[in-house]
């Protein structure tokens, strides 16, 4: 598997564990580009070209179109939680923190991961913007 989209989306659903997507990104070439998925007019946060400064995660109830869980973190405050985790979390200990954030810094703005649950109703995206 060389493509760190698919390597996210089945993090993202639970196919994998952490460690095992930490591998399979180290495994991947650093030629592969992430590429962002296709964003709705208008919906989404647009792909400008410039390099990404914040992180979103938004979940939103598909039947009534409310957002349940927006959340927000500047790039800068990701980096440093990600360090600091590493220390309360003894599963993140085999991520290569600088191999990801090095890769965050060379993506362009867009969608990582966009997952709709429909057992419980939910759509879920996470983006750098």
């Amino acid at each position: 598997m060389s493509n760190r989209k698919e390597i996210l989306d089945l993090l993202a659903n639970g196919k994998i564990s952490a460690d095992e997507a930490a591998e399979l990104l180290a495994q991947t070439s650093p030629e592969a580009p992430l590429e962002p998925a296709a964003v709705k007019a208008g919906s989404e946060p647009a792909v400008n070209g410039k390099k990404p400064t914040w992180f979103r995660v938004r979940v939103r109830n598909l039947e009534t179109g409310q957002n349940k869980v927006t959340v927000n973190i500047p790039l800068r405050m990701l980096n440093f939680g990600l360090k600091l985790g590493r220390r309360f979390s003894p599963e993140l200990e085999g991520l290569d923190y600088d191999e990801l954030t090095g890769m965050m810094s060379e993506m362009s703005a867009g969608m990582l991961v966009e997952v709709q649950d429909e057992e419980d109703n939910e759509h879920v995206q996470v983006y750098v913007e």
